[in-house]
């Protein structure tokens, strides 16, 4: 079961050009943290990147 809600596909795109783009790496963590748990990661997983 996701820990979060569903991502529209055009979202996540959007989600993933902001982490290749922006120069807040704190930023981008958590929008890569994000498409993790969608994806279905577990959060033990996600906190150890």
């Amino acid at each position: 079961m996701p820990i979060i809600a569903p991502i529209p596909r055009g979202e996540r795109r959007l989600m993933q050009k902001a982490i290749h783009k922006t120069r807040d790496k704190n930023h981008a963590r958590r929008l890569t943290a994000m498409l993790m748990l969608h994806r279905g990661e577990r959060v033990s997983d996600v906190a150890r990147t």
